[in-house]
């Protein structure tokens, strides 16, 4: 936009000729040079003002060519972040699918060495997080007696026999009587360890603590090793047992002098009973097996397989012993006592002889002595450029008091 300057020169007022004088004249000329001097500037600053507005104007007729072409392009045109992360979520997919060998044969623009060309373009939510597998534990230590000791020589003493009395007229002989006998128990202890390695690289540069997540991980498998030790360890490097020394498959008397649980056998080859009754009749005799004063405190233990078929048992009336309502939760205790989920159990139908209940008080019946604790020792010496964690603990058991459990048996033909 521009604007045409009209620039009007100042003419001087002459005085009529009988009034001049030099200093008029001088005075007169001074004034119109003051004023044409104004008037130049005055237009100078208009012409700037022009220059500038047709500068604006180019500059919006740019912006707005630039608009129209944008518009007018083909709609498939994406920036380059956009396009980045659909190739990321192409790429990715195709990883998911068929490996490394699948991102190679995708073409050769994309290199999998190379983050800017594709790389493995894994999402960024999969590489903030570690999904952690469940895996089961034992809940012995929660049911069990559990000590701590400062010494591998640990003993009980348990009485097995009462003092014998009787009744005795005012002046009868005193004949002597029995003393009450007493059993020695001597812990069984073992060292669980782990030594896993890594890399320094891994430790520097990994978004998460891997130190921590390898001995977390340790921790958890010495529970799950520690937790099958206290079923079936035969004391070998390890504690012993529960099951320990037991012989499935019939009936096995109790034996409070050595420490051995009482054994009821089904009677029925691979099953706890002919009929949903007789199992249910079976399972009561347990009971009644025991002890009063120890009822208080016993539970019945089995895995999640050997429930399932104690809750599916129907009586003759095709009522279930367990769950008479279907929409409730799987029954959690039997005969009024609670039922506690240990998979390290035997199935009803293993392979040999098996025993997939236990019946009792826990605590009474078995001891869990921690000796040393989980340590871990940081190697970084051995392997340079890694670092090793020696991880270990101490932990031994013994049978407390044998007559307050009792083990289930099932034999197979």
């Amino acid at each position: 936009m521009t604007e045409e300057v009209k620039v009007e020169a100042v003419e001087a007022e002459v005085p009529a000729a009988d009034d001049v004088t030099l200093d008029a004249v001088e005075k007169a000329i001074e004034d119109v040079t003051t004023q044409n001097k104004e008037v130049t500037a005055e237009n100078e600053e208009l012409k700037s003002q022009a220059a500038s507005a047709a500068k604006e104007l180019a500059d919006l007729r740019a912006d707005l060519e630039e608009v129209k072409a944008k518009q007018a392009a083909p709609a498939f045109i994406q920036n380059r972040e956009e396009k980045s992360e659909m190739d990321s979520r192409e790429n990715f997919k195709i990883f998911l699918k068929d490996g490394v060998e699948g991102l190679k044969k995708k073409g050769t623009d994309m290199q999998i060495s190379t983050d800017a060309q594709g790389g493995y373009a894994l999402p960024e939510e999969l590489r903030q997080e570690i999904i952690k597998l469940q895996y089961e534990q034992s809940p012995l230590r929660q049911v069990c007696s559990v000590v701590s000791a400062d010494t591998t020589d640990v003993k009980q003493l348990v009485g097995i026999g009462d003092a014998a009395s009787g009744w005795v007229g005012e002046t009868d002989s005193r004949a002597q009587t029995n003393a009450p006998e007493l059993a020695q128990r001597t812990a069984t202890f073992g060292e669980i360890y782990a030594r896993p390695r890594i890399y320094q690289h891994m430790l520097e540069d990994a978004f998460f603590d891997a130190a921590g997540y390898v001995t977390t991980e340790v921790a958890r498998q010495f529970s799950e090793q520690e937790g099958s030790a206290f079923l079936s360890g035969n004391g070998t490097n390890k504690p012993v047992g529960i099951l320990n020394g037991l012989t499935l498959g019939s009936d096995q008397a109790l034996n409070n002098t050595t420490g051995k649980f009482q054994v009821l056998d089904s009677g029925v080859n691979n099953s706890l009973g002919a009929t949903s009754d007789a199992v249910i009749d079976f399972l009561r005799s347990v009971v009644k097996s025991v002890k009063t004063p120890y009822l208080a405190n016993c539970r019945f233990m089995m895995n999640r397989s050997t429930h399932d078929t104690l809750v599916g048992l129907k009586n003759a009336d095709n009522e279930y012993f367990l769950q008479r309502d279907i929409t409730q939760a799987a029954a959690t205790s039997l005969f009024g006592y609670p039922i506690v989920i240990n998979e390290d159990m035997d199935d009803i139908d293993e392979a040999a002889a098996s025993a997939p209940i236990m019946f009792g008080d826990f605590a009474q019946a078995f001891q869990i002595i921690d000796r040393v604790g989980v340590s871990i020792l940081n190697d970084p010496y051995t392997n340079p450029g890694s670092v090793m964690y020696y991880t270990r603990k101490r932990v031994g058991s013994m049978v407390l008091n044998a007559e307050a459990l009792k083990v289930v048996s099932v034999a197979h033909a």
